[in-house]
């Protein structure tokens, strides 16, 4: 009985995927109590339930206490988890994320440049200026990552900004803190505010070929040191 219902809330799961991809579900309806739910679908009420544990599990559903189920979009969290997984436990070299980020983070700059509002590039000059400001090693850490993120979301592609994200949750599974907390003092930082410079520049130039240019160039300077053997 146990294998049956997980086959058939397996086909539930896909159901309500397929709702949300042809647009007859969208996020924050209400999904149908569960009798009339279960009846619509065709399954027994214990088999949707497994389906429903599964789908907010995927970020796709949201139980609410008193008021019933939700289509909610917490996906970007989970969506790269199974590739993650498998790139770690294949033991896979961490140069290959820094190959894939140089590619993603390049076009990302590239459109950043070609879609930016004077906003959009004010709020990443004040990004630069608070890095700049920042007195210890883990706040200029933090404040670089923003600042890639920020050049992720200027460019308006919500994929590239939920990709970008799991491959830094990745990448940050392979770096030593110790040793990024000494990367963000002396020389280096200097060059990575220089180097960001010249990508906010461009992109406030409306540069794209520039822009991916110098994201490149700032990328593929990255010492490998950050990186756990």
């Amino acid at each position: 009985m146990a294998q049956e219902n997980r086959t058939v809330s397996q086909t539930v799961i896909k159901q309500i995927q397929d709702m949300i991809f042809d647009g007859r579900l969208q996020e924050g309806d209400k999904l149908p109590p569960e009798r009339e739910l279960a009846e619509k679908l065709g399954v027994g009420r214990p088999a949707l339930r497994e389906a429903m544990r599964s789908l907010e599990l995927m970020g796709l559903v949201e139980s609410r206490h008193g008021l019933g189920n939700y289509i909610i979009n917490h996906v970007n969290s989970n969506y790269f988890m199974p590739l993650s997984l498998s790139f770690k436990l294949s033991q896979r070299s961490p140069q290959e994320i820094l190959e894939m980020r140089c590619c993603l983070e390049a076009f990302t700059a590239q459109k950043a440049a070609e879609r930016s509002t004077s906003l959009d590039i004010a709020s990443l000059r004040e990004l630069l200026r608070q890095m700049t400001a920042a007195e210890t090693a883990p706040e200029k850490a933090a404040l670089d990552k923003t600042i890639h993120f920020e050049i992720a979301r200027i460019s308006g592609n919500l994929l590239i900004y939920n990709t970008m994200e799991n491959i830094t949750q990745l990448l940050d599974s392979f770096i030593k803190q110790s040793v990024l907390a000494a990367y963000f003092e002396g020389d280096s930082v200097e060059n990575i505010y220089k180097e960001h410079m010249e990508i906010a520049d461009a992109i406030g130039r409306h540069d794209g070929k520039a822009a991916a240019a110098a994201m490149l160039g700032h990328l593929s300077r990255i010492n490998l040191d950050l990186i756990s053997e």
